[in-house]
């Protein structure tokens, strides 16, 4: 044993000759080193090898994997406890790999066959052909390439069998994998699973995995290593999460990452696995062993019930210590089979905490009566014991909602009668009894935890040690405490991949910061104390104002924070009784504390908890702030709740002095006496209110705001009974009230953002916009009240400029126009782009019906006259940006063959429906769309005939320069004869059916054989195109980015500054000091510098913004959503500095697209993609970004949608014409549809196999049931037939397709985990979206995610309409949740995090309906419209005007 020991400890040796004669030892079994390295040298020339050859070029021979693993595996590794052993598997197992023959490349297609006397034949590209110079001057270059040449010659050589060049390789390898972690564990993972999948049987598993048990238990594995992170301990600062590979850290977690690689799973114990996943960071791996185990349990017969139950309390075990509260309570629905019990679970889960308290407190009540029973369903009779387990639950569960608020008596008095002694000291110290904390610290129980490292324990330290005023005791203690916590902080996790694990350690960092901060306090109070002075506590006061939780954190989190200020504030107040009321106040923040836990409560929801911190103020001295704040967040109680209630909250405000207050006070109280008086039906006493609160403190903008809601709720009731009533008298007067109420409301919205541009103010713009939708043919009111306070900052203005520019041709145009000439003059680039292809459009559109020399309609005439502001406001911007974009236009838009095959596949599709129709039996009733059918189809193809494409001259012939019209004239000369050949035809009788069919089916043949020869065409497109032969302008373009600074493009507002200043230095200063004059001339200097770089970037500094440097697209909003939404900052915008190369061509939704590469000045590459889309598409994209943009602003303003980080990511989409436009793409971006393709490329499938088989199946189950008579055919009958059609769809698709191929992408089942928790939450918010606007046609292509990010996208995300305009709505299925994507999410992260996204993103929408009603209104009119006009002949403005 003692010499195994050794020997395995000398297998790591730094010696290159000892180490593979010990490798050889170990390996054979042998004893004798001499006799081994005779065999080694041996066989060594055997395989080829020359004297210059290491000795691990001939391999560890006679070895099978079975053999080798258990003797690995049985292996006393505990001399070399202290470094990764894993890699001796490493060098074993590639040792037993074969090691003669030559090298070959992975994708050689011959193996083996290598030609001795032409090594090169089968890889003929393998390295590239060197150039030598051919110049006398050129010496060294010819020289490093005879060097070149050697050295290729020297590689083709070790492909040859009989050179040992495979030896040599795989020695490299081992050697290699010694001095890198990532390429060691890589293999280890790789190699253990050929190994594994090369035994023989199910048994030689089963006994490797009787070894695999005591190796992971044993005592001697360290927690810790030290090691490089790359080869050569070479870092990287930005790993690619592709490609990343976490680094284990110790021995323990590079075996159980490698066990989870296998396949089949090997059924390590469960306890075993647990009691590893927590010591050696294994949490993943060891969390996908249980959600496997788990899987093939569920699938099979319950059997063993008590292993599934321990299996789900192990998983459960796993998920809370990783902080995932959310699966745990999912799992704890799943467990519990009483309703009630799920139903309280359900509040907890959404927030809902003081109803879940009240029924928990309820089943606990209940299950200590004599019955003991629950009814099982509300609405059956049968009862039904609680279990054990969900007994559990409930005490579990109520112990931590009495946390959350703040029922520390109760939760003393149960730790007490349960004896829990960590509850019992996280009592004691809340509720201040020092003398119980020194007890309990004496405790076996206590002192048990403390050498276990609790955190908590030891904190409970510094508490007493800083109460008993052992100030020197503090610092010791606090070291060891934040020890204990970074210790822990080591065994969780990667940080970056999100879990929730850290936010408890992040939460106690807190904590200490501040215990620290307490110890300096008592420091200098027992100081100042005795010396009867007062310390200077106001920095650290403020700095604890600043440094709080989350808004939307727990309140037990903030409640931890707070109880200790609040001890330490008693403590000053103890110290310096001695001093008066108003000296003392200034010492401490015991007020403001107690105030912001009420606020903080009251917005969560937690009412008891807002009460009893308020009722903490009662013996508190406190400023005219701290006073004002108490009464307002008492006065706030009151609300949502009933009639009384509010009542008294009212009558709160009615006895309030105001004499103490500042204006903005008075007005806040008046603003909230009116809120009461509108909830109270008494909307003519709040109007009144609101007067008060704005004559007291005009420039309060919530009182603007809420003003703004009561005359915009009045106008809605009123037009209520407008529409209601029959008096037309009456109906007129509120119609005229509903005007005014509507121009009341938009004043008080714009002056609301007058005072304050905040997010809650600006969500109003988009209402005032739907405002003007009420004006009449002529401006009236609503105009005049937006031109006279329209006067905003124009950065709030730019998340709507598609509505903005829609209204150039509505009476408002006028009005508008002047908004988006200030947003030109400040924001040039974020509205050019989207005004240029609006007025191409238009004046397409009003060209033709004007006269000539007749002026053309508004929205052209604003549009052109916003179009000459830009070129003299911003002439250089203008003359850059304007070549750009009709370069991209001409060089990269659709060709004649792409533009053609788009209507011939439309005509196809309806073509081919309406021949699917006669084959289901409906052949009689069918002969009108026949007839319609055929008249459509005439009709398009005369379109397509007129086009300007079949429309080339001779002359125009004669005049071609530039390829696009060479490329016209040749495709009309190919296809414009054969076209009218084929698709002019004859007139049919429409009173023959059969005619009508025949000919249909006839037009459908021909479309199907353009369709096929047009996608040849478009096929034959190469892949990659080279930017100087796409397009020479743009690949010659390069600019430098100016360096420049926050304000460096504001305008000037005040000219005279410098002047005034210069003479104000002047008075009373006869002869300025030499260091004055010098600071006053670097003054000047600045200053001239800025008025420089102002006049470069734009116009003289007068309008700002106007910088010549081109921005990367997709900086603005609504395209960019960040956290902090306000004004935008186009000086540190990324600029363009050049594109790239390459041109890459693809498909996308079945269109041709080219991805081109902007590289900006940060270094970094973003994609567009430029495409052909009709002008309705991307305008719908557009609405589609201003909505994921509202939503994300909403989730981030929800309590419960922002604890789980819901979001949704705006896709940038820019308009180039009237059918291109450019959009953001992603390299790490895929779809389904391109995974499923994948999967049937690889295994020789027809991806499109299941949609016949559907339509197949789906129309021989119809025609069963049209033949079976008139009323077998139902719509629960045509439901069946479409689900067995989909049963059988499923089982010739694999439910793992999309889980097998994700995971072969990341390297950990950390990265993997962390993949799929935001995977989860964005399928979640996105399904939401897609349910509620009626979005169909998810297909698989239009399911996109990104690898990279786990952000998942919408593509084509619009709304359906009916024939008639209707909207469609729940015409399709909801959302895509096929069996794939939930194997991928799993049943716990579908239960976990799925449905609580989607519930809290749907609470969050709910919680702000109000607000969202006029915006929602305002997209889906834009939207309609841009629908009608693209089906219909485009409109005039008065047309548009009245559509």
């Amino acid at each position: 044993v003692l010499m195994g020991r050794c020997l395995v400890s000398c297998l790591l040796s730094a010696n290159p000759r000892l180490r593979p004669l010990l490798v050889g030892l170990f390996g054979t079994q042998a004893t004798d080193c001499i006799v081994m390295e005779r065999f080694l040298l041996k066989r060594g020339e055997c395989a080829g090898c020359t004297q210059f050859d290491s000795l691990d070029a001939v391999g560890v021979p006679f070895r099978t994997p079975v053999d080798l693993l258990w003797q690995l595996l049985g292996s006393d590794y505990e001399g070399l406890a202290g470094r990764l052993w894993t890699i001796i598997f490493v060098e074993f197992l590639i040792g037993v790999s074969n090691h003669r023959g030559g090298v070959e490349l992975s994708h050689s297609k011959h193996r083996n066959t290598a030609n001795e006397e032409n090594p090169n034949a089968s890889n003929a590209a393998w390295l590239p052909k060197p150039v030598l110079a051919q110049s006398d001057n050129a010496k060294i270059l010819r020289n490093l390439g005879a060097e070149y040449v050697d050295f290729c010659k020297e590689l083709s050589d070790q492909k040859r069998p009989s050179c040992a060049g495979r030896g040599r390789c795989l020695a490299a390898v081992r050697r290699i994998a010694h001095v890198d972690v990532s390429l060691s564990q890589g293999l280890l993972e790789r190699l253990l699973s050929f190994a594994w999948a090369k035994l023989p049987s199910n048994k030689a598993r089963r006994a490797l995995v009787s070894a695999i048990e005591p190796l992971l238990c044993q005592s001697y594995h360290v927690q810790f290593l030290q090691h490089s992170h790359t080869l050569g301990g070479r870092t990287y600062a930005v790993p690619d999460p592709m490609k990343s590979r976490s680094l284990c850290v110790n021995p323990v977690q590079s075996i159980l990452r490698g066990i989870a690689s296998l396949q089949p799973l090997p059924a390590i114990d469960t306890d075993i696995l647990i009691g590893n996943f927590s010591l050696y960071n294994g949490w993943f791996e060891v969390i996908s062993m249980l959600e496997q185990q788990h899987r093939v349990i569920s699938a099979k017969s319950a059997d063993d019930k008590a292993y599934h139950e321990k299996l789900i309390a192990l998983i459960h075990l796993c998920f809370r210590d990783l902080g995932e509260a959310d699966v745990c309570m999912s799992m704890s629905f799943n467990s519990c089979k009483l309703p009630q019990s799920k139903y309280a679970l359900s509040l907890e889960l959404y927030g809902k905490v003081q109803h879940a308290m009240e029924n928990y407190t309820d089943l606990i009540a209940k299950s200590q009566e004599a019955s003991k029973t629950f009814e099982s369903t509300a609405s059956s009779s049968a009862t039904e014991v609680p279990s054990d387990v969900e007994a559990g639950v409930w005490e579990d569960r109520w112990v931590d909602l009495n946390r959350e608020l703040c029922q520390w008596e109760v939760l003393s008095e149960y730790a007490e009668d349960m004896a829990y002694p960590k509850l019992q000291m996280e009592s004691a110290w809340k509720l201040r009894e020092w003398d119980k904390v020194r007890k309990l610290l004496a405790t076996p129980s206590i002192m048990g935890l403390l050498e276990d490292g609790d955190p908590d324990i030891k904190m409970s330290e510094v508490f007493l040690a800083i109460v008993d005023g052992k100030l020197t005791d503090v610092e010791n203690l606090h070291a060891q405490t934040a020890q204990l916590c970074l210790y822990k902080w080591q065994l969780l996790p990667s940080l970056s991949t999100g879990s929730n694990a850290h936010v408890s350690l992040l939460q106690k960092f807190h904590r200490l910061v501040e215990l620290r901060e307490s110890g300096q306090i008592m420091v200098e109070t027992s100081t100042h104390s005795s010396g009867r002075t007062f310390p200077d506590l106001k920095n650290l006061l403020t700095a604890w104002r600043h440094r709080l939780p989350n808004e939307a954190d727990p309140i037990s989190v903030w409640d931890d924070v707070f109880i200790w200020r609040s001890h330490m504030f008693n403590a000053i107040t103890t110290n310096f009784s001695w001093s008066e009321p108003g000296t003392l106040a200034t010492l401490h923040d015991r007020p403001w504390t107690a105030i912001r836990l009420a606020s903080v409560g009251r917005k969560q929801g937690t009412k008891e908890v807002s009460l009893l911190s308020l009722g903490k103020l009662t013996d508190c001295a406190m400023d005219v702030s701290d006073a004002f704040s108490k009464l307002r967040e008492q006065i706030m109680s009151y609300c949502g709740g009933s009639d009384l209630e509010r009542t008294g909250g009212l009558n709160l405000i009615n006895t309030t002095n105001l004499s103490f207050f500042d204006s903005r006070q008075k007005s806040e109280l008046f603003r909230l006496k009116a809120k009461f008086l509108s909830t109270l039906g008494q909307p003519a006493n709040a109007n009144q209110a609101f007067c008060h609160a704005l004559h007291v403190c005009p420039s309060y903008s919530r009182a603007w705001v809420d003003w703004g809601g009561l005359c915009s709720s009045l106008s809605e009731q009123l037009e209520g009974v407008s529409k209601t009533t029959g008096d037309a008298t009456k109906a007129q007067n509120a119609a005229r009230k509903v005007y005014q109420y509507l121009s009341q409301a938009m004043a008080c919205y714009l002056e609301a953002m007058q005072c304050d541009t905040h997010e809650m103010t600006r969500i109003n713009i988009p209402k005032c916009l739907w405002m003007l939708s009420k004006e009449g043919v002529t401006p009236g009111l609503l105009c005049n009240t937006l031109e006279t306070r329209g006067d905003l900052p124009a950065w709030v203005w730019l998340p709507w400029i598609p509505q903005l520019l829609t209204s150039l041709y509505r009476v408002e145009g006028k009005v508008v126009k002047g908004i988006l000439k200030g947003i030109l003059a400040r924001y040039p680039q974020a509205l050019y782009p989207h005004l240029r292809v609006f007025f191409l459009e238009r004046r397409e559109v009003e060209k033709p019906r004007s006269p000539a020399g007749q002026q053309l309609h508004n929205s052209v005439t604003y549009s052109d006259e916003l179009m000459v502001f830009m070129r003299k406001t911003h002439a250089a911007l203008y003359n850059c940006l304007e070549p750009m974009l009709e370069e991209l236009i001409v060089r990269f838009r659709p060709t004649h063959e792409e533009e053609l095959l788009n209507p011939i596949k439309n005509l196809l599709q309806k073509a081919e429906a309406q021949l699917e129709q006669h084959k289901q039996g409906k052949g009689g009733s069918l002969k009108t769309a026949d007839d319609a059918l055929l008249s459509h189809i005439s009709k398009t193809v005369q379109r397509i005939i007129n086009a300007r494409f079949f429309r080339i001259h001779s002359e125009t012939a004669q005049r071609a320069k530039d390829d696009r019209t060479k490329r016209a004239i040749e495709f009309t000369a190919r296809f414009k004869e054969r076209f009218e050949k084929d698709f002019i035809m004859s007139s049919v009788d429409s009173s023959d059916s059969t005619q009508l069919r025949q000919r249909v089916g006839e037009v459908a043949e021909k479309l199907k054989k353009w369709k096929r020869m047009l996608e040849i065409q478009v096929d034959s497109t190469p892949h990659m195109l080279a930017l100087q032969q796409a397009s020479p302008t743009l690949a010659s373009f390069a600019a430098e980015a100016p360096d420049l600074w926050a304000g460096a493009c504001d305008p000037f507002r005040d000219s005279s500054h410098e002047q005034r200043l210069e003479h104000d230095g002047g008075i009373g200063q006869a002869s300025p000091s030499s260091s004055a004059a010098a600071a006053a001339e670097a003054a000047r200097a600045a200053s001239k510098a800025v008025a420089m770089a102002a006049a470069k970037e734009g116009c003289g500094g007068h309008y700002g913004g106007g910088a010549t440097a081109i921005e990367i697209p997709g900086q603005y909003p609504p395209h960019r959503d960040d956290a902090i939404d306000s004004r935008p900052s186009p000086e540190l915008h990324v600029k363009l500095v050049r594109f790239e190369s390459s041109v890459r061509v693809t498909k996308r939704s079945g269109y041709v697209a080219h991805r081109i590469g902007m590289v900006g000045s940060d270094g970094k590459t973003r994609y567009f993609l430029l495409q052909y889309s009709i002008h309705h598409w991307t305008h719908a994209d557009e609405r589609t970004t201003q909505l994921h943009y509202l939503c994300s602003k909403i989730f981030r303003r929800n309590v419960v949608s922002s604890r789980r980080n819901l979001f949704a990511r705006p896709s940038p989409v820019l308009p180039l014409a009237q059918r291109f436009k450019m959009t953001a793409d992603d390299n790490s971006c895929y779809s389904l549809g391109y995974v499923y393709s994948r999967h049937c490329a690889e295994n020789g499938l027809d991806s499109s196999y299941p949609s016949k088989l559907f339509h197949e199946e789906v129309s021989s189950g119809l025609k069963r049931l049209s033949d079976a008579g008139e009323g077998a055919r139902t719509a629960d009958s045509e439901k069946s037939v479409k689900v067995a059609a989909f049963q059988k769809v499923r089982e010739c698709v694999k439910p793992n397709i999309l889980s097998r191929w994700i995971s072969s992408l990341f390297k950990t089942q950390e990265e993997l985990y962390h993949f799929r928790q935001i995977f989860c939450s964005q399928t979640a918010v996105n399904s939401l979206l897609q349910y509620g606007f009626g979005v169909i046609e998810r297909t698989p292509a239009q399911f996109v995610f990104s690898i990279q990010t786990g952000q998942v996208y919408a593509p084509d995300f619009r709304f359906a309409y009916s024939p008639h305009g209707g909207y469609l709505q729940g015409t399709g299925i909801p959302f895509r949740m096929t069996p794939n994507i939930q194997d991928f999410m799993g049943p716990f992260l579908m239960q976990g995090r799925f449905i609580p996204a989607f519930s809290s993103a749907a609470m969050g929408i709910c919680a702000y309906e109000r607000e969202l009603d006029p915006i929602l209104r305002l997209l889906l009119r834009d939207d309609i419209v841009s629908w009608y006009t693209s089906k219909a002949s485009p409109r005039s403005d008065s047309k548009m005007q009245e559509l």
